[in-house]
């Protein structure tokens, strides 16, 4: 039974594969680089929501024991209980700086606060740079094999001089596919990219967010050390 407006490739018996078997050399490079970018997108897309849904189960825990404790020790206790919190990580961070002595002023400890910070958002958007780049690279590479199967079409249009499908066709097959591949590889990585771009955001304000009480905090076990002096 055929079905209008499905390609009619669909309906012949191993069809794509021969089609992808059937394409050039250039052809088939381009649809190999694109294949590459395309699992590596969805490898990056795939770990990073996970790593964000983890962190954020993580990171409800750590805030309830946060508001909890009242011991900065405890605190950081169970911040090595929860590695992939992103305020336990501030936490671990920024306590052994304070308990060393190495913070005397409060201008010190924000400093101090706003390198862990950036610390863990230059980590999460680590390999976003690849999803954008796939993004922006993956469209003019099946361009570039639309343009070459179009222009091997009518090279051989005019050794043969005549034009026909069976001349044409394998040219053509070979733009089709290289910008069905580009087109499938560029839009997944630029959902992909705003997603997780969107929660490295979200994350990155909640970690401000806790970081005023942390300070706070630090401050008041400090006032709190100075006046049992």
């Amino acid at each position: 039974m055929m079905f209008d407006g499905l390609p009619v490739f669909m309906f012949m018996s191993g069809s794509f594969s021969e089609l992808i078997a059937n394409t050039g050399v250039l052809a088939k490079t381009i649809l190999a680089v694109l294949l590459v970018l395309s699992v590596v997108s969805w490898t990056i897309i795939f770990e990073k929501v996970k790593f964000f849904r983890r962190a954020g189960r993580q990171s409800e825990k750590f805030r309830k024991a946060f508001e909890k404790e009242k011991s900065l020790r405890t605190i950081a206790g169970k911040a090595d209980k929860l590695p992939d919190a992103p305020e336990a990580a501030l936490v671990r961070a920024v306590s052994g700086v304070v308990d060393s002595g190495e913070v005397r002023d409060p201008a010190n400890l924000d400093r101090y606060i706003d390198s862990g910070i950036e610390t863990q958002v230059a980590e999460w958007e680590s390999y976003l740079i690849f999803l954008s780049t796939t993004a922006t690279v993956s469209p003019f590479l099946g361009l570039l094999g639309t343009v070459w199967g179009i222009m091997s079409s009518f090279l051989s249009m005019g050794v043969r001089g005549s034009a026909n499908l069976y001349v044409i066709g394998p040219g053509i097959a070979d733009a089709l596919i290289t910008t069905i591949f580009g087109l499938g590889a560029a839009i997944p990585a630029v959902i992909g990219y705003n997603y997780i771009l969107r929660m490295v955001k979200r994350k990155e304000d909640d970690l401000t967010s806790f970081s005023v009480r942390f300070r706070v905090r630090i401050l008041e076990r400090r006032y709190q050390e100075l006046e049992e002096r």
